[in-house]
Parts: C-alpha cells; sequence; structure tokens
C-alpha cells in the first residue's frame, strides 16, 4: 500500500513539473494581447467579440492548432494549423453569444505544436437594456425585490 501512494505522489510532481514547464515554455515562444478580457457590461442576448493576436517571439516557426471553448456559448474563429515564423502574429477571435444574465467568465484553451498551451478568459455582466425609437439604448432598471 506504501508502494502505491508513494507511486501516486512521484507520478503527481512529475505531472505538475511537465505543467509548469509547459506553461514557462510558451512565455518564452509567444505573447499574447487580450488573453485575459473584460468585456464590462454587455446587452444580454446580442453578441460580442474580442480579438487575441499571438506573436512569435521564439526563433522556430510555431504551428497554431486548435482553439477549444469550455462551453457552447463560445465560438472561437481562427485559422486551424496556421504557421507563425518568428516575429509573425495569428490572430484568434472569440465570440461569446451574450446568453448570460448577470456577472460571467468564460475560458477558450488555445493550442500550439510542442505541447504548448494557453488559457485565455473573458469574463462580464450580460444586463437587459432596451432600445428606444431612436435606435439608443436605454438600461431597464433594476428589479426591487419584494417580500411578503
Amino acid at each position: 500500500m506504501k508502494k502505491t501512494y508513494l507511486f501516486l505522489a512521484i507520478l503527481a510532481v512529475l505531472f505538475a513539473s511537465a505543467t509548469a514547464k509547459a506553461q514557462q515554455n510558451i512565455e518564452q515562444a509567444l505573447k499574447f494581447t487580450n488573453d485575459q478580457y473584460e468585456f464590462g457590461k454587455i446587452s444580454f442576448g446580442k453578441p460580442v467579440s474580442y480579438t487575441i493576436e499571438v506573436s512569435n517571439i521564439s526563433k522556430d516557426t510555431i504551428t497554431l492548432l486548435n482553439a477549444r471553448p469550455g462551453c457552447g456559448c463560445t465560438t472561437p474563429n481562427f485559422k486551424p494549423n496556421q504557421k507563425i515564423a518568428p516575429g509573425q502574429k495569428a490572430q484568434v477571435q472569440i465570440t461569446f453569444n451574450g446568453s448570460v444574465m448577470g456577472t460571467f467568465t468564460r475560458f477558450t484553451d488555445i493550442e500550439f505544436t510542442g505541447g504548448l498551451r494557453k488559457q485565455t478568459k473573458f469574463s462580464g455582466e450580460g444586463v437587459a437594456i432596451l432600445e428606444n425609437a431612436t435606435g439608443e439604448e436605454k438600461k431597464l432598471p433594476t428589479p426591487i425585490k419584494q417580500s411578503i
């Protein structure tokens, strides 16, 4: 039994070490802009987008393999298998469908060759907004909670 625990402990340390090394490697190879994005208040039900820019700061060409959203409310738009030469940039557009009323935080994992992976995050707050006859947006008042 002790051998099993020792084996699992060693395995956990090796996994943590590999994860830390991959994170360190990605920071030496790629620079990200807008990887932690704050929308602020958005109109509930209206899709919003932002763009993550990826710069290759290494001496090797790196390929953008995939972008995996954390839920169905998020859609990444990118060029699969796009090669990013040293000094070049790539873009990943992230669209959120606006389906949340209240505060939200969502994640997208962007994967590259060499086992490099970057988890990106966006957050904001979905609020009810109406448009008046002139097309201007007007925020609805916050409902008052009544106790009976």
